[in-house]
């Protein structure tokens, strides 16, 4: 019985770290955005603060992933970025304006990475590989949009995502007293949250059935980083911002919530046409639907699509990226491709956003279908391959 505790206390302390490190990289992203949208004088600054915050994400958990940092300095970098985060958050708000969220933006970068870092320390303290994080990720994006809530009143947000970090840092002070120390840790290093949001392999594309599952990950950035606009385009149609929210964050990972015992049997050619599937009905929804329900639609199919692309990925080791590889490469593409979509937005608003998710979907079905013909073609080489083996064998007397 004294063996089981110690266990259970370990399995108990990784899964809350890990429902607080989603917690935050969802809030951070939303949060973010929505404040910038409200002191920024243009949504194109705006959206470059999502970008360096997603830059500075890369960047610090490039450092804290590594292993080598102790407990004692984890813990004081966490004191450190949450005091900056929150008083940053604060301050925006009350006079200090973009400075103060830029500040804001490094601290909350920096207190995400470390967050990483916890959840990788606390799953080198077990003897044993945990199950997938589908469970505390969803539970982290609960939280997420009940601290978001209303996007409309920038001030109470600034206080909710201020009181939200301090109470976060807390617990994962409290809950690395269970890590390893620094000499044993090993592992992945290829994405956040040791690995459980992975980077994609390097060369990935040059497969076409796994393009649908490529576009599905990619689909993420355009929405969240848009949620906080589309927020206020449905609230514009008489529909509550804090239900945009969490129907998109619901839709990201209710279903694999639901489906988590069989996406694990699921081969990589239904995993294929499962995401191909729901970027198609999300494009077909923003075509064909009235406003609002254009843009919810879009949210939820394509949050649901993103879903089944992460959970693919967390059983299938040949879909993460490669061991001892940095999460700063993945930073800088978000980064600069935020900084594109702000462009974008700038000068299209709504339509424009509707018109990216349009072009995913359109190339994900594409290339599903192109990979569908070409695995067909496969089969006939091979038959008629084995055919024309079996003539030229001489028969057996």
């Amino acid at each position: 019985m004294s063996a089981v505790a110690p266990l259970t206390s370990v399995r108990m302390r990784l899964a809350l770290a890990r429902a607080c490190a989603w917690s935050l990289l969802l809030a951070g992203w939303v949060g973010i955005g929505s404040l910038a949208l409200a002191l920024a004088p243009s949504d194109t600054q705006a959206y470059a603060a999502v970008a360096l915050w997603l830059l500075a994400l890369g960047a610090a958990a490039a450092i804290a992933t590594r292993g080598g940092l102790r407990p004692l300095a984890r813990g004081f970098a966490l004191v450190v970025a949450t005091a900056v985060t929150a008083g940053g958050l604060w301050a925006s708000l009350r006079g200090g304006g973009m400075p103060a969220l830029w500040l804001a933006v490094l601290g909350w970068a920096v207190l995400t990475a470390l967050a990483s870092g916890v959840v990788r320390s606390l799953r080198l303290a077990q003897a044993v590989a945990p199950a997938p994080p589908i469970v505390s990720a969803a539970s982290g994006a609960l939280v997420a949009a009940l601290v978001l809530s209303d996007l409309a009143d920038p001030v109470a947000l600034a206080s909710r995502l201020a009181g939200f970090v301090i109470v976060t840092a807390v617990l994962l002070l409290t809950l690395q007293r269970a890590a390893i120390p620094p000499s044993r840790a090993s592992g992945c290093r290829a994405g956040l949250f040791d690995c459980s949001l992975p980077a994609w392999p390097t060369g990935a594309w040059r497969d076409l059935q796994s393009w649908p599952m490529l576009l599905a990950g990619l689909a993420m950035l355009p929405m969240m980083a848009s949620l906080p606009l589309i927020s206020a385009w449905c609230r514009a149609e008489a529909v509550p911002a804090q239900g945009v929210v969490l129907l998109h964050l619901g839709a990201m990972f209710g279903p694999v919530l639901l489906l988590r015992h069989e996406v694990v049997a699921w081969s990589p050619r239904r995993l294929a046409a499962s995401c191909a599937v729901a970027l198609a009905a999300g494009a077909i929804v923003v075509l064909a639907a009235p406003a609002p329900y254009a843009l919810l639609g879009l949210a939820f199919a394509h949050g649901a699509a993103w879903g089944l692309a992460w959970a693919g990925q967390l059983w299938a080791p040949a879909r993460r990226g490669q061991q001892g590889s940095s999460p700063l490469r993945a930073g800088a593409g978000y980064a600069s491709l935020t900084l594109v979509l702000g462009v974008v937005v700038t000068h299209f608003g709504a339509v424009g956003v509707s018109a990216i998710h349009v072009v995913l979907a359109a190339v994900a079905v594409i290339a599903w279908l192109a990979a569908l013909i070409a695995h067909a073609r496969a089969g006939k080489r091979g038959d008629k391959h084995r055919a024309r083996d079996g003539l030229s064998r001489p028969q057996a007397r």
